[in-house]
């Protein structure tokens, strides 16, 4: 059986890895790492409890690691069933992960009694000063949208609380995270930190009810995150909303020449989501006709294999020409990309294609990309060195392969664009395509008036 009871202590091993650790994260998997608001941090020994939305599975927790530039060690607590397979287990208690049981998934009252032990361990490092982290849905879901929060996060905090008879002053530090994409490598990661709320206003209910304490706790919890997270809640009409969201955005963007940053980007969407609900509220008719003519727009999209981004996009012949011949003469970069970096990529690839849940995706991609790309670094400096005689023409090298290692993926990326606008060049005079153009231009006019 994992002991996870020492996960309270400080980690000396972490302290080594954390600056790779950041730099593989912040730098090299994700294009844009945004923090927002890291001034709302209470300071370093202020017993702290994050809660987050839940989008991306276990790497929601290492982002929100990647946080703290103090370097604090935060513990996170995750459903148990991820547990079962031992060496999964042992990873995830490396990575500072302890588990709780569901009543669904659990495997019966011997699995939910090990929650006290769990929460009686989060409630010591509490005590002591520390950072729990948990994800109130208590479950991951790829959807731009908040669930109901379980009571897992307010029974451990209101029993640190007691526990340390009502004077720990525990802060809640609400964070909102926020991904481009959750399935690909070099997309956009924001991290928004909202000002942390205490207790004091739950404890005499606590103390004659806990289960109305916890409820009212998670009220305001969840509205406060609500207020921070992009959250559809028209689940009807969910994927309507979603593409919305993205078209409408990059539309606003393109005919704005301002400096986006992410967080800008963000902001925007939010504001989308607010008018199609303001729209909804206001003018019932209008809103149907937007989500018919979404629907119809979306479905268009699926069956000619276009992006929106690619619809009534100006295309010409020859610039696509100039485009196809500058990949041309790219090539041999991309090659000696895929040359040196293809056989780490290929474990997760293979894996990531084998799971069902998706979601998992890219935390299977970062772990291990985490372990697999400095050993395979290393092979690559001590083969060239051997083979040229000389370190620093082996250094030189190995720096090179990392290097090409985002010129290989990004050429891919350009690769298949280029191959979606060829095909919407070479339909461009369809009635599909023209009628695509007309169900776009007529959404759009919704936005713009």
């Amino acid at each position: 059986m994992i002991d996870f009871t020492k996960l309270g202590k400080h980690s000396y091993p972490w302290d080594i890895i954390m600056p790779y650790y950041r730099f593989a994260l912040c730098d090299v998997f994700f294009k844009e790492y945004n923090v927002v608001g890291r001034e709302n941090i209470p300071p370093a020994g202020t017993p702290t409890f994050v809660i987050a939305n839940h989008q991306n599975s276990a790497l929601d927790a290492l982002v929100v690691v990647g946080m703290f530039k103090d370097y604090r060690q935060p513990v996170f607590l995750a459903r148990g069933d991820v547990f079962k397979n031992n060496t999964v287990a042992k990873i995830l208690r490396f990575w500072r992960v302890m588990p709780t049981y569901r009543s669904q998934d659990s495997g019966g009252k011997s699995d939910l009694m090990k929650n006290l032990e769990t929460f009686q361990i989060a409630a010591d490092i509490l005590k002591n000063g520390g950072v729990i982290g948990m994800f109130p849905e208590a479950a991951h879901q790829p959807g731009r949208y908040l669930n109901t929060f379980k009571k897992g996060v307010p029974r451990i905090c209101f029993e640190a609380e007691e526990a340390a008879n009502y004077q720990l002053n525990l802060q809640v530090l609400p964070v909102n995270l926020h991904y481009s994409n959750i399935l690909n490598f070099r997309e956009k990661a924001l991290i928004e930190i909202g000002k942390p709320f205490g207790f004091g206003e739950f404890l005499e209910t606590y103390k004659n009810n806990p289960n109305d304490a916890y409820l009212q706790f998670n009220e305001k919890a969840r509205a406060i995150l609500k207020s921070m997270v992009l959250d559809i809640e028209d689940r009807e009409h969910y994927e309507e909303y979603n593409l919305l969201r993205d078209m409408v955005r990059r539309y606003r963007m393109k005919n704005n020449y301002k400096k986006y940053n992410y967080f800008d980007e963000f902001k925007e969407e939010k504001n989308i989501i607010a008018e199609i609900d303001t729209l909804k509220a206001e003018n019932p008719e209008k809103f149907e006709v937007l989500m018919t003519e979404t629907k119809k727009y979306s479905d268009l999209l699926k069956k000619l294999n276009f992006r929106d981004w690619l619809v009534n996009k100006k295309q010409t012949g020859f610039g696509l020409v100039i485009k196809t011949l500058l990949m041309v003469l790219f090539f041999p970069f991309f090659a000696f990309g895929f040359i040196n970096n293809v056989l780490p990529c290929l474990p997760a690839n293979i894996l990531t294609k084998k799971i069902k849940d998706k979601v998992f995706t890219g935390s299977i991609q970062f772990v291990i990309g985490f372990i697999l790309f400095p050993v395979w670094y290393l092979l690559i400096l001590l083969a060239a060195s051997l083979i040229s005689g000389s370190f620093l023409i082996g250094l030189s090298y190995t720096i090179l392969a990392f290097i090409s290692l985002f010129v290989y993926y990004r050429y891919k990326v350009i690769a298949l664009k280029l191959r979606h606008a060829w095909r919407y060049f070479s339909q461009r005079k369809t009635e599909e395509v023209k009628s695509i153009k007309v169900l776009k231009n007529n959404i759009l006019s919704v936005f713009s008036s």
